[in-house]
């Protein structure tokens, strides 16, 4: 058995690697016109850096709580390098991202979600991006850590 802060440096690592793949992932996404196969290779990776960690670091065996927490942490590590690097891209090509915001926000504006209370200046926010995108990745991690924590357990 290990103890937790080697849980959160090996999630760290799976996290960074699930992060690069699942940029990968997104270029490949969108030039096939389909987010589908995003969504299988993220639950993949989640399955994937579970299975791993219990087979490599817990002798075959994990709790459902301790698989749902490990594929959280990888979930967040994931989100986080996914935001530094949408930063950077931002950074490199903010007309191709200001462009991305405006037919977000026509799209929303033909929703009928007020947009006027939007604010610009906090969409390119470092620290909101990255806070954002935490955020988004510890929740969706919760998602699909529930259900991968499933199959992955083992007594």
């Amino acid at each position: 058995m290990e103890n937790s802060s080697t849980m959160v440096r090996i999630a760290a690592c799976s996290g960074i690697i699930l992060g690069f793949m699942m940029i990968i992932m997104q270029i490949v996404s969108a030039i096939a016109g389909s987010s589908l196969f995003l969504v299988a290779g993220y639950i993949a990776g989640i399955i994937y850096a579970t299975v791993v960690y219990r087979e490599h670091y817990l002798d075959g065996k994990i709790s459902y709580g301790r698989s749902l927490l490990y594929g959280v942490l990888v979930s967040g590590f994931t989100f986080i390098i996914i935001g530094v690097c949408l930063y950077v891209w931002i950074s490199i090509n903010s007309d191709e991202y200001g462009k991305m915001l405006n037919a977000m926000m026509n799209n929303m504006k033909a929703q009928g979600y007020p947009v006027s209370d939007i604010s610009e200046d906090l969409l390119y926010n470092p620290f909101f991006l990255l806070a954002s995108y935490l955020i988004t990745g510890l929740l969706t991690g919760l998602i699909a850590a529930t259900v991968t924590s499933i199959f992955t357990k083992k007594n």
